[in-house]
This record gives structure tokens, sequence and C-alpha cells, in this order.
């Protein structure tokens, strides 16, 4: 794999939002992304970041297309697994996390603008939730041969609200 990564776009989330949009990133100039992200859930239960792509018109893709599986390395007890076919979203694209507690993750998204081919998601993320650490290493697939312009992100508890910082980079 190439190792030279051209930034693309930046959202700082600096007040806590629900969901952010990240409009016109992915284009015919890449076929792989690396997005990086950080941050933190405000509240007190933990909440993960799902992503949604959002296709060639900015609508966000809510059809069940989604599929994900990813294993949970817990730093205090025996790791997980965490899968669902036919989905909505893809599940901890970027980490679960506490107030105040953080997660970090490297998001590389294949094919998002090639309309002939699905697009392929492989995330690994670092986080803490209850106090204790955690890694999560997770692989995902939209299943629509769709050309795709964007990601929507937000937390899976509706009340809870987030801040932190989503670099986009082709990978070239």
């Amino acid at each position: 794999m190439a190792t030279n990564l051209e930034l693309i776009k930046s959202e700082t989330i600096s007040t806590g939002v629900g969901a952010v949009t990240i409009d016109n990133i992915f284009s015919d100039k890449y076929d792989v992304y690396a997005l990086t992200g950080y941050g933190k859930t405000d509240g007190t239960d933990s909440a993960s970041l799902r992503g949604q792509l959002l296709d060639s018109t900015g609508t966000v893709i809510t059809a069940s297309e989604y599929d994900y599986a990813y294993l949970v390395m817990y730093a205090h007890q025996a790791f997980g697994e965490s899968r669902q076919t036919s989905t909505t979203f893809i599940n901890n694209i970027f980490g679960s996390a506490d107030n105040p507690e953080t997660a970090n993750a490297v998001t590389y998204i294949f094919n998002p603008f090639d309309s002939s081919s699905y697009t392929f998601f492989l995330t690994q993320n670092v986080s803490f939730a209850n106090g204790y650490g955690r890694g999560d290493k997770l692989i995902g697939v939209h299943k629509s041969a769709e050309s795709c312009r964007g990601l929507y992100v937000y937390a899976n508890v509706l009340t809870r609200t987030w801040t932190g910082k989503i670099s986009v980079f082709g990978v070239k």
C-alpha cells in the first residue's frame, strides 16, 4: 500500500454535537482514504460513534446495506466480539468512550467513490470506558455499488453529545 497521505479536510468539533456530516471528501482522485479521529462523549454513560455514508447527492444512506464485525480487546477482562449484518450503520467507527475519557481511531475507507464497487472499512481504535482501556479492530462493508461522497458520524445514544476532531486524508 502507498504511504503518502494528502490532507483533504479536517473537522474540529469544539462544542458538543450529536452528529457531524463531513461532505465532499471522496472523489475519483483516490481509491483509499485514511480518517483519523479522536473525541470524547459528554455525560456519564458510554457511547460509541457510528458511521453512515453519504450518497452522490449528499443524502445519508440509512438502508440496511452495511455489515460489520469487530474484536474488542479489553484491558481488564476477556476479549469480545460483535458483528451485525444488514444494518443501517457501521458501529464504533471512531470508538466508544465515557466522559471525560477519550477514544482515538484510524479508519481506512476503500473505493467509496467507485460506483462499480462496494465500499469497505477497516478501523483500529483505542478508547476508555468505565475507567478501563480497550482496543477495537473492525472490518465493514457497504453492500451497494454506488458512488459516495461523504460520511455522517453520530453517537449511538441520541442524548449524547461529543467533541473532538476528524481528519480525512487521501492515500496515494
